[in-house]
């Protein structure tokens, strides 16, 4: 079996934006963020592909050609949880179950969302005195009743998924503190409010940590 891919301390202090899932990312100024670092979750490489890592952790997600042509044409590092991708380009990192984040640089957390393990990715890019910002973490549907703000996965919307997501996302909580890295939801409107700040994504461009 090819090791786990061990995550390297790459950018010690920096401030990382992962855009995930949620419909909101349609109301983002994204551009704004071209030349800062940036990780996509699966489908949402397709509205950031100048993004530095694509992240996915469903293997659903990968055996679909149009998926599987992305990460082809990516150019940076594309990383998983999953052990049954036959693609050697892809980095394989050991999957965790919940609470807190994984400290092992080669593993990442991820039960009910990819979001948990992304955020661990970057925390080890990043280490001690970085800051991570979420885009996309909705934790609901829009007004509209759109679930993402890319094209819809083919497998079905799972009633209770987002009560899901905030049970793993709010262990993670700690372990962000552990590790001294800030974290904050840049996701206007967003059901998870009180699980860490919410700051537009012109503010999160500002933040700057005190020495």
């Amino acid at each position: 079996m090819t090791p786990y891919w061990t995550v390297p301390h790459e950018w010690p202090g920096e401030t990382v934006f992962i855009i995930a899932g949620g419909p909101s990312v349609l109301s983002q100024p994204l551009d704004l963020l071209r030349g800062r670092r940036v990780i996509a979750i699966n489908s949402s490489i397709f509205t950031v592909p100048w993004a530095d890592i694509l992240f996915f952790g469903d293997w659903r997600w990968w055996n679909e050609k149009e998926n599987q042509a992305a990460v082809a044409a990516f150019q940076g590092p594309v990383v998983t949880t999953s052990r049954m991708v036959p693609d050697r380009k892809v980095r394989v990192c050991r999957k965790t179950k919940p609470p807190g984040l994984a400290v092992e640089r080669n593993s990442l957390m991820q039960r009910w969302t990819s979001l948990t393990a992304a955020t661990n990715l970057a925390a080890h890019l990043v280490g001690s005195g970085g800051t991570i910002v979420w885009l996309g973490a909705d934790g609901q549907k829009a007004a509209d009743g759109r679930t993402h703000h890319h094209k819809p996965h083919r497998w079905a919307h799972v009633k209770g998924c987002y009560d899901q997501h905030l049970g793993d996302l709010k262990t993670i909580v700690p372990s962000l503190k552990a590790m001294n890295i800030a974290a904050y939801n840049a996701s206007p409107g967003t059901a998870w409010a009180d699980l860490l700040p919410v700051i537009s994504l012109r503010e999160a461009l500002e933040e700057r940590r005190a020495a």
